[in-house]
């Protein structure tokens, strides 16, 4: 796999996991613990602000497997990016326990560390998805255009012209069947996020915290701004990243 591949892997996933682990956990652990502040906007800004950041960064990395996968011809041939994503993804909970040490001044021991191995896997299911569509769409892709250069070469024929289909021209070009892969694995992230929003607000409600008709818009909304709008600004992320991606596979 190509160094300039691999740097600009690191360079486009590694700074936003910086900045999740330890500048937005802290800043809402430090506005959580603050009475005035947790009532603010601020609060529910930083919150949408981590959320935004986890989507990007997996619509990042949707992009950067799809590419590496159909560019290496298999996905065995890609372990050297698997390490690297997934140390960025270390990056992000393991910084975020040292983070939240550093704000208390001592480990927490009351920290969930269940729910993070979870939200880990959640995040692990759409990219090791797109890895194993990918994968047997261009093994099975390659094997037939071996079989039939084969025929046409027994045949004297002109050889066919192949068709990149990287990167990805138009954001709803659906013909393409790798963009079809990375807006599958999106929409399963977009479930999963909106499963897990819904199952936030009934664990509210089971708590007691009252929930009427005139709550409904702003429950609609703040789903829209932290879940539906992070989604589709990251499936056009997504497009926009197979641009550099395909570049740097060289």
């Amino acid at each position: 796999m190509p160094r300039s591949f691999l740097k600009a892997s690191a360079l486009l996933v590694y700074p936003l996991m910086v900045i999740y682990a330890f500048l937005l956990v802290p800043a809402y652990e430090i506005i959580a613990f603050d009475i005035t502040l947790a009532s603010t906007l601020l609060f529910d800004g930083v919150d949408m602000l981590m959320g935004w950041v986890e989507i990007i960064v997996l619509a990042l990395a949707l992009a950067l497997l799809i590419t590496a996968v159909y560019r290496a011809g298999s996905a065995v041939r890609c372990r050297a990016l698997y390490i690297l994503l997934g140390g960025a993804l270390l990056l992000k909970y393991i910084g975020s326990i040292i983070a939240l040490s550093v704000v208390h001044g001592a480990l927490d021991a009351t920290l969930n560390y269940g729910s993070y191995v979870l939200s880990l896997l959640l995040e692990l299911l759409p990219l090791a998805l797109a890895v194993l569509l990918t994968h047997r769409y261009t093994v099975r892709t390659n094997a037939d255009a071996a079989i039939r250069k084969k025929a046409l070469e027994r045949l004297s024929a002109a050889p066919e012209a192949q068709v990149d289909l990287l990167p990805f021209k138009n954001p709803f070009h659906r013909p393409n069947p790798l963009q079809k892969i990375a807006l599958l694995a999106l929409g399963l992230i977009c479930a999963i996020r909106l499963l897990a929003y819904i199952m936030n607000e009934i664990a509210y409600v089971i708590l007691g915290f009252s929930f009427k008709a005139s709550d409904l818009p702003v429950t609609l909304l703040y789903a829209f701004l932290t879940v539906l709008l992070p989604c589709f600004i990251g499936y056009l992320l997504c497009v926009c990243t197979t641009k550099l991606a395909a570049k740097a596979y060289k």
